[in-house]
């Protein structure tokens, strides 16, 4: 039924007492289905039929005032004259006992004629709402002039929202009337959506109006208000909670007292609220708490003691005091404690109460805490750690919770780590550190690393190596963990660094591949499976104290240490793909529990691998992606690894405005010294090569050259700056210096990636006379075949183009370059076809020197020089055969006498030749002539007309 039915059934009621049959009309319904306004329609009708309609309204805060109603009604009058009865009333009243039933009798038979005298013989209607809010002596008049009303025209109008304390006292009643006014169907909810907007809106939000409403016309009229607020910005098909439905439910709780206080008592113990635990937190009765929640239920306000959506409980949490919120969330949490209900849930309301806990607290938030991390809840983890540190705690628990609470810190956001880390490194200096576990000295040693504050790792690092014995489960595998840290944080440690590095056979493709599976197993099949404990016997060498470190979230950071090792590794010996596969596993352990940094990382490493193998593209969107995804200062040491790949990425693009913009990142100074520092430096230098200050790219390459000869550890082609730096001694034309890098690149073991021998054989070609370049670019190009090495392949086949060009084989020049674009293409370098052909075609100058990729703003206009692109072979000019050999000679270089000899003519020929040559292409001299002439070559397709 709708509101207009409510209001007919109304009128004929009316009606009836009009005509001689009198009674009591009672009005069920909960807070916003319509109470309200079908009492305003009741007023209406009155007054059109010429009765005395008198209203009062029930609060539970005036229940105990005598005749308080009553007094309401007599003021809604003319009659302000019987108010002097009032007061003695009430004397009276205050005097009464409910079994001392003459005196309250003899009470509410005076007042009843007061009250049918005011009609002065018309009908008189006494409307009170929220009567179950009705003080006893007024509910008993009402009571009473409903009982004698048979045969006359006066009617008792009560509303309420429950029914059970008026069921005994009414059911002998002979004229009774009832409209029980229940909330919406959906097809109501439709109708009422229909009326007060339009059909196809009514059809998209009915079901879910429904759903979050419940029927209560009130809310559903609000989320309609919301709707269209929202659907100016593109709302979807769903209903929308906004502030609209948030006062609308606000002002539905507050109409009643007891109902708004269960309403609250449920939004403090959220998924563990029920009616009995509500009874006890509020410490109701249960059939008060019942009765509430029957109305709150009936008025669709909840759904089987539930909120229908989020914003219903909020709203509710809003209606308590922050003190009042916290002593019912401090009392929510001993009583679910004492039912011996989850750790998160007794946590939860202890974290919300906010009070110091005691040591039960202290056990249950510690528990918690390690519950979220394990599924990945970290921000609750942090709220119930940092609620245990303000306890009174012993030296080692107080540890503990530091732990734990900067490691959470720090997979979330370091920057937020970095000052608890400062009071837990205070608070082991205040005693000796010697009784601290391994795990944890191991866990100090890599967060201070990371943040690159070397001192205390120096100090940290003492009390590694000076601890006791290091022969258990649980100290050897923390000690191979840190290993791997100190590895690329700060290789220099490694020279006294108790135990020996991992096995040889852990950095293969095998081990890779069984580490990705272990990434992907369950939380108990994890441990076993990565490494650190290789036989489960061994879990019984771990203290109880430590069992802790066992969790999901430690396996995690047993098989993140390793994962990340191997991953270098394998990237150093140019086995990309199971590199990039065990990123990706790595990265989808991290994100399932929710940790930020360890994503970052592997995302980083990941678009490192990718870099590396010219997917420039995916690499950008990687690292950028990880580089917004913590704040810079979070960090650390570890920033150049995403930075590197960004410059390095888009310096191989051509977009040197960005790459200069990641360099402009400030970097901390002791980054250089850890293996990211290598990448940065490398990444510095080819911009450097790139915007044509070859000097100080060489510095960078000779500095990381100078820390890779200093560091212990063999970093295989981590960093290859032989190659690099003979590079940039092309560029500073000592071709003998960079043939003799090159020959030592290639002299070193057999094992080193492929993709540095064809840079290395690249090079050699460069530093080496012109007879001998073309074998050596054939056995680079087949090198970075094997390897996979787009972008590095792509230079190689354009090196070998111009010396194909060189020597009159344009043909094979032309297929050479059109293979070269093609890996350009494919490395996301399509605007840079122009800047890469002068990389060989410009080879004037000298003989052996590989120049630079141009600037970022001439690459933007690149892409119209293109070979082949329309605005060149809209109309090319003919060359003969013979003219086609003279410039192809003329653009590699040789003097005019030289072609003569090559071509066996006179010099005379070639002048003339030459003169025909520039006047058909346009140009003015040999430089032009090579531009022009390979233009020439990729849009004709031939080397003749």
């Amino acid at each position: 039924m709708g509101l207009t039915d409510y209001q007919s059934e109304l009128r004929d009621v009316l009606g009836t007492a009009a005509e001689g049959n009198g009674g009591l009309l009672q009005v069920i319904g909960g807070p916003g289905v319509g109470k309200t306004t079908l009492l305003g329609s009741l007023k209406e009708q009155a007054a059109a039929s010429g009765a005395v309609c008198l209203t009062a309204s029930g609060f539970a805060d005036d229940a105990a005032i005598p005749f308080n109603i009553v007094e309401q009604l007599i003021r809604s009058s003319t009659a302000t004259g019987a108010l002097d009865v009032v007061a003695r009333w009430r004397t009276a009243g205050e005097r009464y006992a409910e079994d001392e039933h003459d005196l309250l009798g003899s009470l509410v038979r005076e007042i009843s004629d007061v009250l049918h005298r005011i009609a002065g013989g018309r009908q008189l209607i006494l409307a009170v709402d929220d009567a179950e809010h009705a003080d006893y002596p007024s509910l008993m008049c009402l009571l009473h002039i409903a009982r004698h009303a048979s045969g006359t025209r006066t009617l008792v109008v009560m509303t309420s929202g429950q029914t059970h304390h008026l069921c005994g006292r009414i059911h002998s009643f002979h004229h009774l009337y009832k409209i029980d006014i229940s909330t919406l169907p959906e097809s109501g909810v439709g109708r009422l959506l229909e009326r007060d907007g339009d059909a196809g809106l009514a059809d998209r939000i009915r079901a879910s109006c429904h759903a979050i409403s419940g029927g209560n016309p009130r809310l559903v009229k609000a989320l309609l208000r919301d709707h269209r607020k929202a659907a100016r910005s593109g709302a979807g098909g769903d209903a929308t909670v906004g502030a609209e439905f948030r006062e609308s439910y606000r002002r539905c709780l507050l109409c009643h007292q007891t109902p708004l206080q269960v309403a609250q008592a449920l939004a403090v113990l959220g998924p563990y609220g029920s009616p009995w635990r509500v009874a006890g937190l509020l410490e109701y009765g249960a059939e008060r708490t019942f009765r509430a929640m029957d109305l709150l239920n009936s008025a669709g306000l909840l759904e089987d003691g539930r909120f229908r959506h989020p914003a219903a409980r909020s709203v509710a949490l809003d209606t308590l005091a922050a003190d009042d919120r916290a002593r019912l969330s401090a009392k929510a949490a001993e009583l679910l404690y004492a039912e011996g209900a989850d750790p998160v849930a007794v946590a939860e309301l202890l974290v919300t109460a906010d009070k110091t806990p005691d040591q039960k607290g202290v056990a249950v938030l510690w528990q918690a805490a390690q519950k979220h991390l394990d599924e990945g809840c970290t921000e609750e983890a942090i709220a119930s750690l940092r609620l245990a540190d303000r306890a009174d705690l012993s030296r080692r628990e107080h540890m503990d919770i530091l732990m734990a609470l900067v490691g959470a810190l720090w997979s979330s956001n370091p920057a937020t780590a970095e000052p608890e880390l400062d009071r837990l490194l205070a608070e082991i200096r205040t005693e000796s550190p010697a009784d601290i576990p391994e795990q944890y000295q191991c866990f100090l040693l890599f967060m201070v690393l990371w943040f690159g504050r070397y001192a205390d790792a120096e100090e940290t690092f003492k009390w590694s190596s000076g601890s006791g014995a290091t022969d258990t489960a649980s100290s050897m595998a923390a000690l191979r963990v840190t290993r791997q840290w100190v590895t690329f944080l700060k290789p220099m440690l490694i020279h006294d660094f108790p135990g020996q590095d991992a096995p040889d056979g852990e950095v293969d493709g095998l081990w890779a591949a069984n580490l990705e599976h272990g990434l992907q197993l369950s939380v108990d099949e994890l441990g076993m499976e990565i490494g650190h404990l290789q036989d489960p016997r061994q879990v019984a060498d771990f203290s109880p104290d430590t069992m802790h470190l066992l969790s999901s979230s430690n396996h995690f950071w047993f098989a993140y240490a390793y994962a990340c090792r191997i991953v270098w590794a394998l990237a150093a010996r140019g086995e990309s793909e199971a590199a990039d596969r065990l990123c990706g596993a790595l990265f989808t352990a991290a994100d399932n529990l929710n940790m930020k940094t360890p994503c970052a990382v592997a995302l980083s490493m990941r678009a490192y691998i990718r870099c590396r193998h010219g997917d420039f593209t995916t690499a950008i969107e990687l690292a950028g992606t990880a580089l917004r995804s913590i704040p810079p200062r979070g960090w650390g040491v570890a920033i150049g690894l995403p930075l590197s790949v960004l410059v390095a990425s888009h310096t191989a693009i051509g977009r040197l405005e960005e790459a200069q913009r990641y360099l402009h990142y400030w970097v901390p100074k002791e980054m250089f010294d850890s293996v990211v520092g290598l990448e940065y430096l490398r990444a510095r230098g080819q911009y450097c090569l790139a915007t044509n200050r070859p000097y100080a790219a060489l510095n960078d390459f000779m500095v990381s050259g100078m820390l890779i000869d200093q560091w212990p550890v063999d970093f295989g082609d981590l960093a290859p700056w032989r190659v690099d730096a003979a590079e940039a001694y092309l560029r500073v034309h000592e071709p003998a210096e960079a043939k003799r890098l090159a020959l030592e690149e290639l002299k070193l073991s057999p094992d080193r990636p492929l993709s540095t021998r064809g840079r290395a054989l690249r090079i050699l070609a460069m530093a080496e006379d012109p007879d001998k370049r073309r074998l050596l670019l054939y056995q680079s190009a087949k090198c970075l075949r094997e390897q996979g090495d787009r972008y590095e392949l792509a230079r190689t086949l354009a090196e070998l183009s111009q010396d194909y060009l060189s020597t009159g084989e344009t043909q094979q020049a032309r297929t050479t370059w059109h293979e070269a674009r093609k890996l350009m293409d494919e490395c996301g370098m399509s605007a840079q076809h122009e800047s890469r052909r002068e990389l060989v075609v410009d080879g004037v100058e000298s003989a052996g020197s590989s120049r630079p990729l141009q600037d970022a703003g001439r690459s933007e206009h690149a892409e119209d020089d293109v070979p082949g692109t329309p605005a060149e072979s809209a109309e090319q000019p003919v060359l003969s055969e013979a003219e086609w050999r003279v410039a192809t000679l003329a653009a590699s270089g040789m003097t005019n006498r030289q072609i003569a000899k090559s071509l066996y003519i006179t010099v005379s020929t070639v002048e003339q030749h030459l003169t025909r040559i520039y006047r058909k292409l346009s140009v003015g001299n040999r430089q032009e002539l090579s531009r022009r002439l390979w233009l020439l070559i990729g849009a004709t397709g031939s080397s003749s007309g």
